[in-house]
């Protein structure tokens, strides 16, 4: 159980847990010919950021492609529609009542460095880093992509690996071929409301 506590922590961390300026409006940046895929996808991740360290989760929540984090989560595994949307609801929760108050919690007074994003089509990568306690330098990446006409987080890069990649090999293929994709949907919701 211990496990899937830190399930989407990890997916998190390295890139949902650092603040730095808010924006606060309603809505996904949308793609307007005035603004710049770059521009367009640093707004969508300092929005985020925003958005958490206000404590407005939903918001945040809007801004992350929670079906494409899922999507990479299950990998090959096959499941139902009805399945797929249960584990997104379940992924949702947890980012919401786990991952985001955490977020919060630790990383609310930490500035944040953006390198250029680097777009190509549909994708884009945010190179980032901050300093941590004062000298220790942290990297990472925001991977975000780009649907009707807005872009959305849907990834994270630390060290060269993408954190989907790390939680579906680590915990979440292990706790379906054990419990199979019911019984790893029951873990995540007991996880986000504990």
């Amino acid at each position: 159980m211990k496990l899937f506590q830190i399930l989407l922590f990890c997916l998190l961390s390295s890139g949902l847990l650092f603040a730095q300026d808010s924006q606060t409006t309603n809505e996904p940046q949308n793609t307007s010919p005035e603004v710049s895929a770059e521009e367009q996808t640093l707004s969508a991740v300092k929005k985020l950021i925003g958005f958490i360290r206000y404590k407005k989760n939903d918001k945040a929540l809007a801004l992350v492609h929670v079906g494409k984090f899922s999507e990479k989560l299950i990998g090959d595994h096959k499941i139902s529609a009805a399945e797929r949307k249960e584990f997104e609801d379940a992924i949702s929760e947890y980012i919401v009542n786990k991952a985001f108050p955490i977020a919060l919690k630790y990383f609310d007074k930490i500035d944040i460095t953006y390198d250029k994003p680097s777009v190509n089509v549909k994708q884009a990568r945010i190179g980032s880093s901050i300093l941590y306690k004062g000298s220790d330098q942290i990297k990472f990446a925001w991977i975000l992509s780009e649907s009707e006409g807005a872009w959305y987080i849907s990834d994270f890069e630390t060290e060269g690996k993408l954190a989907t990649e790390i939680n579906r090999t680590k915990n979440i293929e292990p706790s379906i071929k054990k419990n199979g994709i019911k019984g790893t949907i029951a873990l995540i919701q007991k996880a986000a409301k504990n």
